[in-house]
């Protein structure tokens, strides 16, 4: 798609900007030097004119498209996103309003497409096609297909945004069909999310969906390359695939192949960047530059039908000038011509995103605990939620010890206590398990950011510390607790905008957050934790998850016990078993 020119320009007409410099030519794969008149906003020629500005760099790109992320994982607003990563060369994102919308609902995203009016950050939409994510976990709003498609006419709304329901999708569930047809009349892309989704599965889902981005295998990606599917490689704050997933770029054309962040801690963002990190590391793992910029540019307009990613003639001036390629060190960023948008200082705080949606009861230690039926055992094996690292758990079987009839943490094994609690003001329903992973020695962490429901997460060592992590959380009207027993102390970020956000400037909201993670490692908490327990109620991600409703097997997409039963026949040590889970069942 081509922008719409500039008419009555003609040949030696003063424009506005001459850029020179060698170009990136992402639409033949070339370098060259190259002269670019910028005219109105708009790339008016590749040659020389006489202009009223000139700039030079050593090297000239397109501006950055992150392929795919949700902005809430950054903790701020787009506006104050934009602030960190258009002067890195971020100058467009597809984000995808998922975890609001999981909140407020349709009125979350419109709020998100609105304020994003505030910055010179092109942000365009994905209108988010699974909310909620299952009916395993509840959430604050849901999505039917006639909200989907009233949201498929917003402004900047390109695609729909990843269909989650791949067992509804291939069984021919009509909510979700009828929300890809209206996505198809409309001709706009359909996002995909196929975690370990292989085989006929796949050839299946492959009729309808576009790409993916959840692949961390370098075969799992390249088998849905090859059933057609353009394949997004993640690199964000957990989910790291990026250089397990490069080698693709030697098997496959990587015209097919595109950048992502997905979700990106605050903290990665202001010390490393967005997409633009991604670049980076690519050219550091060996990649060519060129490959790489065309993977966070035209491969993506072209995804999505922009009409940037990409320098010629009619295009947007969207440009990256750069002091040097390989490290994508950046001089200056043009957005429609704009030099250096961002840096006047004036970026406005959000005042039309959802607040107050913190509603969860106040809960006791004994709200968070499980109760053993044989309150003789000393000690009872329970199935836990093993955090690998990344967005993956794996199930583990572990024995944790029984007092007075209550099954208790074992942290010098790695073994806390793990609670959800729905805080959207419906059942306040509280699922109750067990994690290993996190490293925890004392205390409790909590947070309201859990994909994708974003009920009340807390994990700890103790059920006295978890409660008043929870009740801090419902206090602050969202955000992220640590609580350290020892001196009695809090420490926290709140986030008010839908339990999810800061309206707070970035640098605000990384000082504090910093502050948080700090005193998570005082308590032992591992390095990743914080992000990975953000995760840990995420049920439409194997294997084993706990909602508000209890724990969730979700390979086979059902509940199960927390306890194992004595017949359950798991194979392995009596400590841990890392075998499938059983057919044991439990409606909570």
């Amino acid at each position: 798609m081509r922008g719409s020119g500039t008419w009555g320009c003609i040949v030696n007409e003063r424009v506005d900007t001459l850029v020179r410099g060698t170009l990136v030519n992402v639409n033949t794969g070339n370098v060259e030097d190259c002269a670019v008149a910028i005219d109105d906003g708009i790339i008016v020629a590749l040659e020389e004119r006489p202009a009223e500005r000139e700039l030079h760099a050593n090297y000239v790109t397109p501006g950055l498209i992150d392929a795919h992320m949700h902005v809430e994982s950054s903790m701020v607003t787009l506006p104050q996103y934009a602030e960190a990563v258009v002067p890195n060369g971020v100058t467009s994102v597809v984000h995808d309003p998922h975890e609001i919308a999981n909140v407020v609902g349709a009125a979350g995203v419109r709020a998100v497409i609105q304020d994003a009016e505030q910055t010179p950050l092109k942000a365009r939409f994905t209108v988010p096609s699974s909310v909620p994510a299952s009916d395993l976990q509840d959430c604050g709003a849901t999505l039917p297909a006639e909200m989907v498609t009233d949201l498929l006419e917003e402004p900047n709304v390109i695609a729909l945004g990843e269909v989650m329901d791949v067992p509804g999708l291939v069984a021919g569930d009509e909510d979700v069909h009828a929300k890809i047809r209206a996505a198809r009349e409309r001709g706009l892309t359909v996002d995909g999310h196929m975690p370990q989704v292989t085989g006929d599965e796949l050839q299946e889902a492959a009729q309808y969906l576009d790409n993916d981005h959840e692949s961390i295998t370098l075969a799992e990606a390249r088998e849905k390359a090859d059933v057609g599917l353009r394949v997004y490689l993640r690199e964000g704050s957990s989910s790291k695939n990026l250089a397990e997933l490069l080698p693709l770029t030697e098997e496959v054309d990587t015209r097919r192949l595109s950048f992502c962040t997905d979700d990106r801690e605050v903290t990665d963002i202001v010390d490393e960047g967005g997409v633009d990190f991604a670049v980076r590391k690519a050219i550091r793992e060996g990649a060519d530059p060129v490959d790489a910029v065309q993977m966070a540019t035209i491969n993506t307009a072209e995804s999505y039908d922009l009409p940037f990613g990409r320098v010629e003639p009619g295009a947007p001036a969207d440009l990256v000038l750069l002091d040097d390629l390989d490290t994508w060190r950046v001089d200056n960023v043009l957005i429609d011509g704009e030099l250096n948008p961002t840096e006047d200082g004036t970026t406005p705080s959000a005042t039309n995103l959802p607040t107050d949606t913190v509603e969860s009861p106040s809960v006791s230690p004994s709200d968070l605990a499980i109760t053993a039926p044989d309150g003789r055992s000393r000690t009872a094996r329970v199935r836990v939620i093993d955090a690998v690292g990344g967005l993956q758990t794996e199930p583990m079987i572990a024995e944790v010890p029984v007092q007075e009839g209550t099954l208790l943490p074992n942290p010098d094994e790695d073994l806390l206590s793990l609670a959800v609690i729905e805080r959207h003001g419906g059942n306040g329903g509280v699922g109750r398990g067990f994690v290993h992973g996190l490293e925890l020695d004392r205390g409790a962490v909590g947070s309201t950011i859990a994909h994708d429901a974003h009920n009340c997460v807390v994990a700890g060592v103790d059920h006295a510390s978890m409660a008043a992590v929870a009740n801090k959380l419902e206090e602050l009207g969202g955000g992220v607790v640590a609580y350290d027993p020892v001196d009695d102390e809090f420490v926290s970020l709140a986030l008010p905008v839908a339990g999810l956000m800061s309206n707070e400037p970035i640098e605000t909201v990384y000082e504090q957050f910093e502050t948080v993670e700090a005193h998570t490692a005082g308590i032992g908490m591992a390095k990743t934790g914080l992000m990975e327990l953000s995760f840990l109620a995420l049920e439409v991600i194997p294997t084993y998850r706990l909602t508000n409703n209890g724990l969730v097997d979700v390979t086979n997409g059902q509940y199960v016990d927390v306890m194992v039963s004595e017949h359950a026949g798991e194979q392995g040590s009596p400590d841990v078993d890392r075998s499938a889970p059983d057919d044991s069942v439990s409606e909570p």
